[in-house]
């Protein structure tokens, strides 16, 4: 029942994020929308601050799950590398709540520590992309890093463009194309 309580608040905020044209939201709000009292909400997390942490946590988890898949997997680095970068911006497209956490569009102040959890995120999310471009890195027009640095950037780029329109501007849309484009910045053929 706790775990079950637990994942409906996760999931509340989760729909908040993506529905709240504000980036605030309130505990308040938070325990109306998941059906419970305020005091409900502070028995399964300790702050505010632990229920972002957490829906972070599960998003985090999800992305780097699939980078190790793609990483053991036997093609070639520039298929793991888009399927990295496309996994990416699908599961962004999917999780908008996820969205506006990694954009800190819906961190105050009180949320510092998942502000740093999200620089730690694309830190780690560059490196195993570098790790997978190194892999073949005589097929690449630069450094295994700046490859690396120039995805993640178009990442972020693309996660406040998706935001931006509202997520009415669905990332499949036009993602193929963008990864085609970055290909070509990035691989020699």
């Amino acid at each position: 029942m706790k775990n079950d309580r637990k994942n409906i608040i996760l999931q509340s905020l989760a729909n908040l994020l993506e529905e709240r044209n504000m980036s605030k939201v309130t505990t308040a709000l938070l325990a109306e929308k998941s059906k419970i009292t305020e005091a409900a909400l502070y028995r399964h997390f300790p702050s505010k601050r632990a229920i972002y942490a957490e829906l972070f946590s599960f998003c985090d988890e999800a992305i780097f799950a699939k980078c190790g898949e793609l990483k053991k997997s036997k093609i070639t680095s520039k298929e793991k590398t888009k399927n990295a970068f496309l996994f990416f911006m699908i599961f962004i497209e999917k999780n908008k709540g996820f969205a506006r956490l990694v954009s800190r569009e819906a961190l105050s102040s009180d949320e510092q520590n998942v502000s740093d959890n999200v620089n730690q995120f694309f830190e780690r999310f560059e490196l195993s992309l570098k790790q997978m471009l190194s892999e073949d890195s005589e097929n690449l027009i630069t450094q295994p890093g700046i490859s690396a640095q120039l995805i993640v950037t178009c990442i972020e780029g693309n996660v406040s463009r998706y935001i931006r329109s509202k997520f009415k501007d669905s990332p499949s849309n036009y993602i193929e194309n963008v990864w085609e484009l970055l290909s070509l910045s990035i691989f020699k053929s």
